[in-house]
């Protein structure tokens, strides 16, 4: 059997650790790779553990683009196999594409670095190639993290029409759980067990534990997201803390700055420019600095509203899985006006995103007649727990709501939208009618909440994959005690045994 990893930046140094657990205890024999950086390239053929039969580097592709020739023919038949049903799916979904927002990074006045003509020749680049390496190496299976990249996109794609089988990093929104799917838009494993249950009258081993959890979480709610720990200052905190912040962001850029005028390859999409970079981190020391309480309005006891919390972006759980609600302003608008007229919509930013978005956003934002604008300091609990209705694209609190009991409404692709008492909006017009038919007639299934844990309980294990992702050392990831036990989920997906 032959694997093939997507080697996405950072991710590259498990991706490896998993291509070698898989050799060495489920007897996989070969393994292709597809690299998105030359920092991750690096890496991968600095490493003697796995010998992969091929690498294509996705920054050599990209480089590509100024001499391929734009053939619209080819286009229109890659449109006819590949499209979503056309190929913009595979475009907006690349922020560094769309909006010259390198990894890592979320820009201060996003605007796209490139043509129409030029993106489509990026993408003719990206999928002859693609094509090209899966006909040569003919992999069995390939693993990808969650990415939001036009080539990781291909990848994907590609890969699905070919009949490889495709596994995607998902994430159960419990804790730490997470589990391998075979669609990015869902989570496959937890789905089928879900199906299983409500239809077949399976019993999950896992029930009494989910029942479990549900009550423990009605008590005592604890969010899946965990903002870092001080994150949250105060202004005075922050003023203090501005000259010390100026003073490593200028160092840093003098560093970054020798790296980069010494680097050969410092045209790759992916590699930030430091004065661009100083620009960004200077604005947002900026805005760090800004008060926004004379923005804020205060929950009123006893007043209906509904409640949307605002998405980070760019971001997969909107590009991806909700690419025709991306603009939030927007929606928020059309969501006010689909609400019963003397409701209020209850709106709180994303902590991380308070520096990233200026102020004249939640200026406007604040013009829209029903609007409260809610401290970020706010409990999301108390909101969800007060308020009369959920609405969210695709958010972590959808999924929190419907367990509280609340009625929630949807715009994107998420794996609790298989819940019957979560409604999605594919239409805005719609919109108003699904508000009223969820206030009126909602019910909630206990029963149905208990089998969805069950079956995340069953398909996933709590393990802090993304922890070691952000420590990035390959010898401690190889030597978790826990990461056999995460690759052996996906193993058992495969069917593959275990070795001594």
């Amino acid at each position: 059997m032959k694997g093939c990893i997507a080697l996405q930046r950072q991710w590259a140094v498990i991706g490896n650790a998993m291509a070698l657990e898989l050799k060495n205890k489920h007897g996989v024999e070969e393994f292709c790779g597809y690299i998105t950086t030359r920092r991750a390239e690096r890496f991968i053929n600095s490493q003697k553990d796995v010998e992969y039969t091929a690498l294509l580097l996705d920054e050599d592709l990209h480089n590509q683009y100024k001499q391929e020739r734009l053939d619209i023919e080819y286009l229109k038949k890659l449109e006819a196999e590949y499209g979503i049903p056309n190929l913009w799916l595979y475009m907006t979904v690349d922020r560094t594409i769309m909006m010259n927002i390198p990894p890592k990074e979320y820009s201060i006045s996003p605007a796209p670095p490139y043509t129409h003509e030029e993106m489509l020749r990026i993408m003719q680049v990206k999928f002859r190639n693609i094509i090209k390496f899966f006909e040569k190496e003919k992999p069995d299976f390939i693993i990808m993290p969650p990415m939001g990249s036009m080539g990781a996109m291909v990848l994907y794609g590609v890969a699905k029409k070919m009949g490889i089988k495709t596994f995607v990093m998902g994430f159960g929104r419990i804790k730490k759980f997470e589990t391998f799917t075979e669609d990015f838009k869902t989570l496959t494993g937890v789905e089928e067990i879900f199906k299983k249950i409500r239809k077949e009258n399976y019993k999950s081993p896992h029930f009494e534990k989910a029942k479990k959890f549900l009550e423990d979480f009605t008590k005592k709610p604890i969010s899946y997201y965990q903002p870092p720990k001080n994150s949250v200052q105060n202004s005075i905190q922050k003023i203090k803390n501005a000259p010390i912040s100026i003073f490593n962001s200028i160092k840093f850029i003098l560093v970054s700055t020798v790296k980069y005028l010494r680097d050969p390859h410092r045209s790759d999409k992916t590699t930030e420019n430091p004065w661009y970079a100083l620009v960004n981190k200077l604005t947002l020391r900026i805005r760090s600095l800004r008060n926004l309480k004379r923005l804020y309005d205060e929950p009123k006891l006893g007043e209906d509203f509904a409640y949307f919390p605002l998405h980070l972006e760019p971001e997969i759980s909107l590009d991806f899985l909700a690419p025709f609600f991306t603009n939030q302003l927007a929606l928020i608008s059309q969501i006010a006006k689909s609400l019963p007229s003397h409701f209020k919509l209850y709106v709180k930013e994303h902590q991380p995103m308070l520096n990233y978005r200026p102020t004249k956003y939640y200026k406007e934002l604040k013009k829209i007649p029903s609007v409260r604008f809610i401290n970020t300091a706010t409990n999301s609990f108390d909101l969800i727990k007060n308020s009369k209705i959920i609405i969210t694209i695709t958010g972590t609190v959808g999924w929190e709501a419907a367990l509280l009991k609340k009625p929630v409404i949807t715009f994107g692709d998420i794996f609790f939208n298989s819940l019957s008492m979560v409604k999605k909006c594919k239409t805005i017009e719609d919109l108003p009618y699904i508000i009223k038919q969820q206030l009126e007639n909602f019910k909630y299934d206990e029963k149905e909440a208990i089998d969805m844990i069950s079956a995340l309980f069953e398909d996933a294990i709590n393990f802090d994959h993304t922890g070691l992702w952000e420590k990035g050392d390959y010898e401690q990831i190889k030597n978790d005690p826990d990461f056999p036990k995460f690759v052996s989920v996906l193993a058992k997906k495969l069917g593959l045994s275990h070795k001594g």
